[in-house]
């Protein structure tokens, strides 16, 4: 407890405004910050749709979703772009193998962050792969 007290004093300091002196509160942090992550050991990097890829990684046994996160972009403060798109899966010894979405109505062509998501539904970092036609 005394470590998140210095941190949270340290975050203070560095969030404070001589011209306004009330300290900025303390950025959210999710449950799963000092957690460890599923890592995606290796991707590729173009998928076409519909087709079955694999993902290796150490952590297979554990990973309960494969999601593809399209980035947003943004204009007239509108983000039009930004999807979520759910991927079938099934797990081997160090490997998944994915299904692509099947086709660009599901999830249109273009680039995507690659996530797994293991059963205490942490995140891994992103793998950037290439949705085809």
């Amino acid at each position: 407890m005394a470590i998140r007290n210095i941190y949270l004093k340290i975050e203070e300091i560095a969030n404070y405004n001589p011209v306004n002196p009330e300290p900025k509160p303390a950025p959210p942090r999710t449950g799963y910050y000092f957690l460890s992550r599923p890592a995606i050991a290796s991707a590729p990097a173009t998928v076409a749709h519909g087709a079955v890829f694999t993902v290796n990684t150490p952590d297979a046994p554990s990973i309960a979703e494969v999601l593809l996160m399209r980035p947003g972009a943004v204009t007239h403060r509108l983000n039009q772009t930004q999807r979520y798109v759910g991927c079938a899966f099934t797990a081997a010894a160090g490997a998944l193998s994915v299904t692509a979405p099947p086709d660009g109505n599901v999830a249109a062509p273009g680039w995507y962050m690659l996530f797994i998501v293991n059963s205490g539904r942490v995140p891994s970092l992103a793998k950037w792969i290439r949705l085809t036609p």
